[in-house]
């Protein structure tokens, strides 16, 4: 008896067989009918979305792509319809201004409670969205809360003192920027902070979830549909339950942390949710629906925190290998700040613009080691375009 066989019982286990030699046959012909299967690429990838996102879950996207297209040139076949394209004379024509490409179906995958402005793909929605949200991140907005945020710092700012101080004083500079931004940004979106800083712990294991979470979606959205909806149900890899339960996690954490803010007294403080709480859908003039206003707050919490950790990591990373950045950094540093800092001291946003040298040098890191390797995935427009030199046909992602 096969392990199908003793798995779902011998007539089940003929179907399921069935099924998937059907898939396979589905897929073969699809790839002998595709326009892009003349491009360069793997077989495999051609054939199926597996390969993709099997790079994905071992973490080796990017380099492994990387590696296509320095052996195959600017434009690689890396899924049964996906281009990757590495030439920047293609950045303005696909991220440009009204040029026709939407965000791909990968953004789908991203879905938290309801779809949110970062993976929001249609147009008019996502125009929609906008515009309650973006007083929430006026200047005026983010003025006020840089009190808030300033206070954060020096606590962090103590606690690694503090642990300089003591007998051990190694600290692992990662893991403290994941407390710092996880407590600014829960500072941000929920009017109060999760403490990791304080009590120099992840008590809510969030910053897992979030890394578990991250891995997971990012290969669900390489997968097509179909198969997104299968592999809730695999029962030979861990590493898709896990996902699972990791995005179910951060939902429940994200609701907790929605509703301890709106039972909250202090309904003065200007933050996310106080932001969203008042205001209006743009179209039918009502409050904003509250699985939107905690959807919103929990891919918040995803794309702030974790971003602005890992480029305070590589930044202190990149100019700890060059002693010459490092004094001219802090030659600058002491020219625009001169004297003794207090304790307490954190520089005006508008005195860091002064810093040009560490400003650039940030947007260098930035360019080096960007936050997210898996590419920001968009959908030639009907009629197809011609992109840096080659014809991609519509309906096709890149």
């Amino acid at each position: 008896m096969s392990i199908v066989e003793s798995a779902y019982g011998p007539l089940s286990g003929q179907v399921l067989i069935c099924g998937i030699l059907i898939l396979v046959l589905i897929q073969i012909v699809r790839y002998f009918l595709s326009p892009i299967r003349r491009l360069p690429g793997p077989v495999t990838a051609k054939l199926s979305s597996f390969w993709l996102a099997s790079q994905c879950q071992k973490v080796r996207r990017s380099e492994e792509v990387l590696k296509l297209h320095r052996k195959h040139g600017d434009f690689v076949q890396i899924a049964p319809n996906h281009v990757s394209i590495n030439t920047p004379d293609a950045i303005q024509q696909i991220y440009g201004h009204k040029t026709g490409f939407v965000k791909g179906p990968f953004y789908d995958a991203f879905h938290q409670v309801t779809p949110v402005v970062f993976n929001t793909r249609n147009v008019s929605e996502h125009t929609r969205k906008r515009k309650y949200i973006n007083p929430a991140f006026s200047a005026r907005a983010l003025s006020d809360f840089e009190p808030h945020m300033d206070a954060e710092i020096v606590g962090w700012k103590r606690q690694l003192l503090k642990i300089s101080n003591g007998s051990n004083p190694l600290v692992d500079f990662s893991v403290w920027t994941n407390y710092l931004a996880f407590d600014v940004i829960a500072s941000f979106a929920f009017g109060e902070h999760f403490g990791f800083v304080e009590k120099g712990d992840d008590e809510f294991g969030l910053i897992k979830i979030i890394d578990t979470r991250g891995e997971f979606m990012n290969a669900l959205g390489s997968l097509s549909p179909f198969l997104r909806s299968v592999m809730r149900y695999n029962p030979f890899d861990s590493f898709w339950k896990n996902g699972f339960r990791a995005s179910a996690g951060l939902a429940k954490i994200g609701k907790e942390a929605f509703e301890k803010r709106k039972s909250s007294p202090d309904n003065s403080r200007k933050d996310l949710l106080s932001f969203l709480f008042n205001a209006k859908d743009p179209d039918t003039k009502q409050p904003i629906p509250e699985d939107e206003i905690i959807a919103e707050s929990i891919s918040f919490i995803v794309g702030g925190s974790d971003t602005t950790s890992s480029t305070m990591t590589n930044f202190i990373d990149f100019v700890a290998r060059d002693e010459d950045l490092q004094l001219r950094i802090q030659q600058e540093i002491d020219m625009i700040f001169p004297g003794e800092p207090s304790d307490d001291w954190v520089p005006r946003e508008k005195k860091l613009n002064e810093l040009s040298l560490l400003l650039a040098t940030l947007r260098e890191v930035m360019r080096l080691r960007p936050t997210s390797a898996t590419g920001l995935e968009r959908v030639t427009p009907q009629g197809g375009k011609t992109i840096a030199g080659q014809f991609i046909p519509a309906e096709v992602s890149q």
